[in-house]
């Protein structure tokens, strides 16, 4: 979703979960840069969050993915950078792709929720959508 300041963005993310409960992160190589965070994307005029999230996924992952539930829509207030989104949250499997990232990210892992939580550099949401997924005790 960019560094886009001053303006209210909406996007989409993905909670891409294995069998084996690991969960797909992105280290950012742009603003916020070395921020991990569950990928994901802006939505383009008159496209739905359900088809943004699968676009999104695959420019920053590679990764073609079945969206198979929304978790929440996640409002993120960051006064201090001017930062305004709207975040449309899903739970998400693997169906197709390689494993690559794009310009945006610069590492994929696929962790525990959590190891997820161990992370030194997490977005402020992290925490809160596991939770809210149910994988990560309760909010």
């Amino acid at each position: 979703m960019g560094g886009e300041r001053n303006t209210i963005r909406v996007g989409a993310a993905a909670l891409v979960v294995r069998r084996d409960g690991k969960v797909l992160i992105g280290k950012r190589s742009v603003w916020p840069k070395g921020m991990w965070v569950f990928p994901g994307g802006g939505l383009n005029f008159e496209e739905r969050a359900e088809k943004a999230v699968v676009r999104e996924l695959k420019e920053e992952t590679g990764l073609s993915i079945k969206p198979t539930e929304l978790i929440t829509v996640y409002e993120m207030l960051v006064p201090k950078h001017k930062v305004h989104r709207i975040i449309f949250f899903y739970r998400a499997r693997v169906v197709g792709g390689k494993e690559t990232p794009s310009d945006d990210i610069d590492e994929l892992r696929w962790l525990t929720p959590k190891e997820i939580t161990r992370l030194k550099f997490i977005g402020d949401s992290t925490i809160d959508i596991l939770k809210m997924a149910g994988l990560l005790g309760k909010k």
